[in-house]
């Protein structure tokens, strides 16, 4: 049964509506299964027989969802859209029959590649190793946490696991995301500053727990960026990169902000950006087309403004923001306070239509956080 949970899909149809529009309930192939040994322990080694070479293993993602809420919708949202069907197996326990854990599975199908599939499972003990969303972890490409709605005693226990998890040698997932309300700037960092293992990369993402669509869309933003990193070279980039001119013309950049800039550069539908210093506005360095400099320095200045007079206006029991962005017709300029240093931050213009925030934003934490 493991075997054919894990193995390759079949044939599926396209689900078809009824004449009278009403929608239809998501197809769902349900396998039961009673388990005599401790599961976990069978499915690790499962996957250390098919999954045990990431590099030639199917895409595979899972779903962390501690309270249980936007997981489940989520795999359900991706059948609905892609005429999938959910393939759910219940491990029930021998003697009580009752139920130990429920594994959900469905696949993406995309035009470039083979299918992505994601997984999520639902166990009555926390996330540790051992538990089976952990084991699934191991062996994925990408481990997605959504952290929405869960009190703060809650967030230290789960990231005391999932740390000696990642510390594990059975632990190969290389990318650990966490998706973390808007606002929640403290535990962002908070997530971000710890010990994670040197192969493990990690992100957290600010995003609006709406809905599913809003949850997958952060989770394929990450995938996306994912991929982006590890098929981009890690050399420096050949476009300008510079300090703001001083009386003896340009100098070059330190080699950390030349990094960070390199990192996000290459992003889709960004013009320019640069490093400014949030305290007077001064543009720093610059990456890009060098003829836009001149308009992106402007908008550092009015940018750092705009924040000094926010702070001001707030007093010292306000918070600084962490973003500012503001539509100018078919263009945006973004200011964000860089995690590294309170003092600088990331200025960028990007074409409106094109330009991809969240994977802008995820290629800049993840840039800051190869420094460390």
């Amino acid at each position: 049964m493991l075997t054919s949970l894990f193995g390759e899909f079949g044939p599926r149809r396209l689900r078809t509506e009824p004449a009278s529009g009403a929608p239809v309930a998501t197809p769902v192939v349900d396998s039961d299964v009673v388990i005599a040994a401790d599961a976990a322990h069978a499915m690790r080694a499962h996957f250390a027989a098919t999954r045990s070479d990431l590099d030639h293993a199917g895409s595979m993602i899972t779903l962390m969802d501690p309270t249980g809420i936007w997981a489940p919708q989520v795999i359900r949202a991706l059948c609905d859209a892609s005429g999938q069907r959910v393939e759910r197996l219940n491990l029930r326990e021998t003697g009580t029959l009752r139920t130990l854990a429920v594994i959900e599975r469905t696949s993406v199908p995309r035009m470039a590649a083979g299918s992505l599939k994601v997984y999520h499972a639902e166990t009555r003990s926390s996330i540790v190793d051992g538990n089976l969303a952990g084991v699934l972890a191991e062996r994925s490409h990408l481990t997605a946490v959504i952290l929405g709605g869960m009190p703060p005693h809650a967030v230290t226990g789960l990231l005391r696991d999932l740390l000696a998890a990642t510390r594990q040698p059975e632990w190969n997932c290389p990318w650990l995301v966490f998706i973390v309300p808007p606002g929640a700037g403290a535990l962002r960092r908070r997530i971000l500053e710890q010990d994670w293992p040197a192969n493990v990369h990690t992100a957290a993402m600010s995003e609006s727990l709406s809905g599913p669509a809003s949850v997958w869309n952060a989770v394929l933003t990450a995938w996306e960026a994912a991929a982006s990193s590890s098929s981009q070279p890690r050399s420096a980039s050949s476009t300008a990169r510079t300090l703001a001119a001083s009386d003896d013309g340009p100098v070059q950049a330190p080699q950390w902000l030349a990094r960070v800039l390199a990192a996000v550069s290459t992003a889709e539908g960004l013009l320019t950006c640069g490093m400014v210093d949030l305290d007077s506005g001064d543009l720093l360095a610059t990456e890009g087309d060098a003829g836009m400099r001149q308009g992106l320095r402007q908008h550092a200045a009015a940018l750092c403004a705009a924040r000094r007079a926010h702070l001001a206006a707030g007093g010292p029991e306000i918070a600084a923001p962490e973003e500012i962005l503001v539509s100018m017709g078919m263009r945006q300029a973004l200011l964000r306070r860089l995690t590294q240093s309170d003092s600088l931050g990331f200025v960028a213009l990007v074409d409106r239509a094109r330009a991809n925030l969240s994977l802008l934003r995820f290629r800049l934490n993840e840039a800051e956080r190869q420094l460390d």
